[in-house]
């Protein structure tokens, strides 16, 4: 699987496809965000030697850079684990978010840049023990994030858990929005900022008969 970019308008594509990387995890989703400097995009990377950490490129005078690691986790796996990552810009500050389960541990991160994606500082973990992953991301005013993942509870039940992380990686406390299940079909959680500081978080409940789709208008409070 490879990855391209392609620049589109109201009338249909604007620019030609562009490869941005030949290879790429089967079936994790991408995103991308805004800097000051333009735009960059994140995805699991596959190795030929099946390391699928996460990978970003930056838009720089209508080209691609060539994709790094965020931060490299060494996660070694022969199947794609549908998990990938999330990104969130302000101006010149990054997060980007990921799960990843080196050595068999699996673990919800997330790093900081504050020079548009040029640079990343060390992770932090984010997550209480048992991450499913499926994570979100929110840049806020001050250069700190909301990040958002689903956490296992024991057996098939997770929660869906929201934590705020300031930038040098320290975490507020670990915040319960909903009972959910681990099962692949719930999903991927998603916040959107709402008015006067809330946070809009929405999910798939696939604990009844049918699957609905929840929201949740959140008052975050943070440090």
């Amino acid at each position: 699987m490879a990855l391209y970019f392609r620049m589109m308008g109201e009338a249909g594509p604007t620019g030609p496809e562009t490869l941005v990387d030949e290879r790429v995890c089967d079936c994790c989703q991408t995103d991308a965000a805004i800097t000051a400097a333009g735009p960059v995009v994140v995805y699991r990377d596959r190795s030929p030697e099946e390391i699928r950490d996460i990978y970003i490129s930056r838009g720089v005078n209508g080209a691609w850079t060539e994709g790094r690691p965020v931060h490299s986790d060494g996660w070694e796996t022969g199947a794609c684990p549908v998990n990938g990552p999330a990104v969130a810009a302000r101006g010149e500050n990054v997060a980007v978010a990921w799960f990843t389960a080196a050595e068999g541990v699996p673990h919800v991160k997330i790093a900081f840049s504050r020079d548009s994606a040029r640079r990343f500082g060390p992770p932090a973990v984010v997550d209480d023990g048992n991450p499913a992953g499926r994570v979100d991301l929110l840049m806020l005013e001050d250069g700190s994030a909301l990040m958002s993942w689903m956490e296992r509870t024991g057996g098939e039940w997770a929660e869906v858990r929201m934590r705020h992380v300031a930038p040098d990686g320290r975490l507020g406390e670990s915040l319960s929005v909903s009972s959910s299940s681990s099962e692949r079909a719930s999903g991927f959680p998603r916040m959107v900022s709402a008015p006067a500081g809330d946070v809009l978080v929405a999910w798939t409940d696939v604990t009844g008969e049918a699957p609905r789709i929840r929201v949740a208008l959140v008052d975050v409070v943070t440090p």
